[in-house]
């Protein structure tokens, strides 16, 4: 199969799956931005999305730089594994607008393509952690976006808010 061909479904994946989340994002409500409802709150989720991306894009650990505006320890919600939570004495201070975020999807959809071209997808991942190929890593980060948007949605769709698009290429087949 054609490796620009792959490439370019790979850029399309990632670019509907930011696309729900900045669907999700623009139809939270203010109040529950920063909630203290969930362990992790509905900003902290967004950027742990965003931030996995972003990470895993690159080459490898040591070569990811970090979004300008991070907060440090965001990116982490908490998990077992050591690479989830590298430090737990980490207390995140502050939170993200909703702006922020949404500038953070920017940036990430504008550097998507040569990100995705960089780097061969039949070639290790980068990660240790993921013993896999490249285009598996896209995949499995592309799977790991939707998670937790879907949780997003769910969050929201407990408090009556509807009406999300599964956006493919600005061409949504459904709704929900």
């Amino acid at each position: 199969m054609d490796n620009q061909l792959i490439t370019n479904a790979l850029v399309s994946q990632y670019k509907s799956g930011l696309t729900m989340l900045r669907q999700v994002i623009e139809k939270m409500p203010d109040s529950q931005w920063n909630d203290a409802e969930y362990n992790n709150p509905n900003w902290q989720l967004s950027y742990h999305i965003l931030w996995a991306v972003k990470f895993y894009l690159g080459a490898n650990a040591e070569a990811y730089v970090p979004w300008k505006n991070a907060i440090e320890g965001a990116e982490s919600l908490g998990g077992t594994q050591e690479w989830e939570n590298p430090d737990e004495n980490v207390v995140v201070e502050g939170y993200h607008s909703k702006e922020e975020i949404l500038s953070f999807i920017d940036s990430i959809e504008n550097d998507l393509k040569p990100s995705v071209e960089a780097l061969p997808l039949d070639k290790d991942s980068g990660f240790e952690w993921y013993p896999y190929t490249r285009l598996e890593l896209h995949i499995n980060t592309i799977r790991h976006s939707q998670h937790h948007t879907a949780q997003l949605i769910e969050r929201l769709k407990r408090k009556g808010i509807t009406g999300f698009t599964w956006a493919i290429d600005g061409n949504p087949p459904q709704e929900w």
